[in-house]
C-alpha cells in the first residue's frame, strides 16, 4: 500500500474531473491524499498520521483533516484570521497530541482541503461527480450511500489559506 499526495487542478475548473484523473494513476490497494492548491501541512507527520488511521481503520471510506477556515464547522480547528505560519505550525504540532477519529459520516458534508481516500472506495462510489463546487460534499454522500464511514483525524491539522488578506490588505476573492 502506498500513500500518494496530491493536487489535482483542471484549467477548465473541472475539479471533479480531476480528481478521477488522479486516481487512475493509483494501483487498487493504494490511497490517495488529495490537498486543495490553498492549503499547507503544518508538520512532518502527515503520512504517518494517515498511515496510523488508514491501519486502525482500514474498511473506512475517507479521513478527512481538520483545518482553520471551511465551512463544515465540524472540521473547524485554529485561528481563522491568524496568516502567520509560525503560529499554525505550532498549532499543528499541538494537535498531534489527539489520538482520536471522529466519525462524521452522517454530517452534511465534508471540506475536501485535505482529505484521504482509498483507490478501492474511489471505485466502489463510481469517483467524483464532475465540476468545481461541492465535489468534496458529493464524494462525502457517495460514501455514505455505499455504506462507508467518513472520520475526521483530529490530531492532522492543515492551514487553509481561502480568502485570506492579500498584501494590500484586499481580501483575496478569486475563485476556488
Amino acid at each position: 500500500m502506498k500513500i500518494l499526495a496530491m493536487t489535482p487542478f483542471a484549467a477548465d475548473m473541472n475539479l471533479g474531473r480531476a480528481y478521477n484523473e488522479a486516481m487512475e494513476l493509483l494501483g487498487p490497494d493504494d490511497w490517495a491524499f488529495m490537498m486543495d492548491h490553498d492549503a499547507a501541512l503544518t508538520t512532518r507527520e502527515w503520512h504517518r498520521q494517515v498511515a496510523e488511521a488508514i491501519a486502525f481503520k482500514p474498511e473506512a471510506g475517507a479521513f478527512v483533516a481538520c483545518t482553520n477556515r471551511i465551512g463544515a464547522f465540524w472540521q473547524q480547528a485554529g485561528d481563522r484570521e491568524n496568516h502567520d505560519m509560525v503560529h499554525h505550525r505550532a498549532f499543528g504540532a499541538e494537535r498531534l497530541k489527539i489520538r482520536t477519529l471522529l466519525d462524521v459520516t452522517d454530517t452534511m458534508g465534508f471540506g475536501g482541503v485535505a482529505f484521504a481516500i482509498s483507490k478501492r472506495t474511489w471505485d466502489r462510489i463510481g469517483g467524483a461527480p464532475d465540476g468545481m463546487l461541492c465535489v468534496d460534499h458529493g464524494i462525502h454522500f457517495r460514501c455514505r450511500a455505499a455504506g462507508l464511514r467518513v472520520y475526521l483525524l483530529e490530531s492532522l491539522y492543515v492551514y487553509h489559506w481561502r480568502r485570506g488578506p492579500l498584501a494590500n490588505g484586499q481580501a483575496d476573492n478569486l475563485p476556488r
